[in-house]
């Protein structure tokens, strides 16, 4: 079973590199692949992820060339990490952690490599292209056509000035551009290493407590005060620098508190049984004010650590 096991994996680490070369448009499944099979690949020990490691870095060089650099910063740094804290039997937690800085890191080098060796730049994020496709191709035209146009006209809101505060908005977006990519490859090593969650799961390894129980490492909390220093001193001195590392750091924290906020709205519902009016007030929040639902949810999530809610009584117990 073992052996059959390695031979698949060898078979996915080498399906990988055709996958590059003849679907590139679908890289990102190859990225999710090459970290789950990475994950895996940390079940039969050190040796057998080295092996799996050099395969896909090699076949990713052949299918990419000079563009390979990229893959393997981005994919196969942070699927190595999980596939070898896999090997020492780390937590779930954990392990996304380790490999979503590894992510990080990677980024960052290729950023640079990007920057100085090739005299590039940071290209826009496809979310970007998509906000200006939409507004030159769907919002624009469909204004014209339904006779608003006129309307907007009458308030003030011509077509330039209309296009104006569309391009603030985009330098605005713009300023989150690394926190973007960053998140969309968080986004890739989190389902890459879920699924090999999911194929290890009867061999009990990435363990993890229910998600009711979760709680955010008191740690984060210092990440996301050093943004909001970086971000306000950035802020009142002028310093663009500054103030976008703050502005990207509180940008990936808070997906990241909502999560653990989350978790603690379902133990609260779970454990304190509210009244059933209560859950009618929340639901009621939820629904007709989400915006400030989600903001009150994140902040429960980034005070999580300090207070420790589930155990105010001393008695309920608190995960580690």
């Amino acid at each position: 079973m073992n052996r059959i096991f390695e031979i698949l994996l060898l078979v996915a680490a080498l399906s990988i590199g055709i996958g590059l070369k003849f679907a590139s448009p679908w890289s990102g499944l190859c990225s999710i692949l090459a970290i789950s099979v990475l994950t895996l690949s940390g079940r039969r020990g050190p040796g057998f992820l080295l092996v799996i490691t050099l395969i896909i870095s090699a076949t990713a060089v052949l299918a990419l060339k000079t563009e390979a650099s990229g893959f393997i910063l981005l994919s196969v740094i942070p699927g190595c990490t999980a596939g070898y804290l896999v090997t020492r039997y780390f937590s779930l937690g954990k392990v996304l952690v380790a490999s979503f800085s590894a992510g990080v890191i990677g980024f960052g080098l290729f950023w640079l490599h990007q920057l100085y060796l090739q005299a590039g730049h940071l290209g826009m994020h496809f979310i970007e292209t998509s906000f200006v496709d939409y507004f030159n191709y769907i919002f624009l035209p469909t204004l014209e056509a339904s006779g608003l146009g006129e309307y907007y006209e009458a308030q003030g809101l011509t077509k330039p000035v209309l296009k104006e505060y569309f391009n603030g908005f985009l330098q605005s977006l713009a300023r989150l551009r690394p926190g973007l990519y960053i998140f969309e490859e968080w986004a890739r090593i989190l389902l890459g290493i879920v699924i090999g969650k999911l194929v290890l799961k009867h061999r009990e390894l990435l363990p993890n407590p229910p998600f009711s129980m979760q709680r955010m490492a008191w740690e984060l909390d210092w990440v996301i005060i050093a943004g909001l220093v970086f971000w306000l001193v950035g802020d009142h001195w002028n310093q663009d620098l500054l103030n976008q590392i703050g502005a990207n750091l509180i940008f990936l924290m808070t997906p990241i508190a909502f999560y653990f906020g989350l978790s603690l709205v379902f133990y609260i519902i779970k454990n304190w049984r509210p009244r059933p009016w209560w859950l009618v007030i929340m639901a009621v929040v939820i629904i007709f004010l989400p915006t400030q639902a989600c903001l009150f949810i994140t902040v429960l999530g980034v005070f999580d650590p300090l207070i420790d809610y589930r155990n105010l009584d001393g008695k309920r117990g608190s995960p580690t």
